[in-house]
């Protein structure tokens, strides 16, 4: 795996089994970072091989290891949904590319790719089966393969940890709120909350003089006096380029 500069905390890992290893996994870098999402996904391909003695093992050496965001995982499982009902053209061909060279949790070999496919099992009567195919770099495609009831399990299970992705990171948004752990970094001054001023309740039953409030000017020199006082204010600065 390339060398990370930011360490990563496991959160959840959801592993299927089958010719070769789906991995599902939600992971949160634990130096937070501005503008970044602190919790994503991983979804991976470990390809099946004959182990020594007999039996299936995994090669990790050779994974296929794609960083998405929780909402991608959350489409791949609409997407596979769609198409086992057979709404593949509605949805059309689905994939996901990840340029790893760009990313500092990448494993190297450049862009990684997922596409999503609906065909037949030839080996057991042309039964439907959802494909999906993963790439790294020229590398050979690896195919993992589902039949309809098991495809719909794994778009079941997309959604959970996509949504749990999404939890997680709200979650920490909230918890900013309440501490007022929110970094001011984009050049927004400060605001100044007034203070309250007391204003005895009207009564909506007295039709009689209103409450005086200190003011001892007529309503004409109450509104100049407010007219010079917004004149009189100092130039406010803002920053013009605030994202939002």
């Amino acid at each position: 795996m390339a060398q990370q500069n930011t360490p990563l905390e496991s959160i959840f890992s959801y592993s299927i089994p089958g010719a070769h290893l789906l991995q599902i996994s939600i992971v949160r870098q634990v130096a937070e970072e501005a503008y970044k999402k602190q919790y994503f996904c991983f979804l991976t391909l470990a390809p099946g091989e004959q182990a020594q003695g007999g039996g299936r093992t995994f090669n990790f050496n050779n994974r296929i290891n794609m960083k998405i965001d929780g909402d991608k995982v959350l489409a791949l499982g609409h997407a596979i949904r769609a198409y086992v009902n057979g709404r593949e053209e509605a949805i059309g061909p689905y994939t996901i590319y990840v340029d790893s060279s760009k990313s500092q949790y990448g494993t190297g070999g450049g862009g990684k790719s997922m596409l999503l496919q609906k065909g037949t099992d030839a080996k057991h009567n042309n039964v439907p089966v959802i494909n999906i195919f993963f790439k790294a770099g020229s590398n050979s495609a690896f195919a993992f393969t589902l039949n309809p009831a098991h495809a719909l399990a794994v778009a079941d299970i997309c959604e959970f940890i996509g949504h749990k992705c999404l939890e997680l990171e709200f979650t920490k948004i909230q918890s900013n709120a309440h501490t007022g752990a929110f970094p001011n970094k984009v050049g927004v001054p400060p605001i100044n909350t007034p203070k309250s001023v007391n204003v005895p309740p009207s009564d909506p039953f007295n039709m009689g003089a209103a409450p005086s409030l200190g003011f001892q000017n007529s309503p004409e020199q109450v509104v100049n006096n407010f007219a010079g006082s917004f004149e009189n204010l100092p130039p406010m600065s803002f920053d013009e380029d605030i994202p939002f």
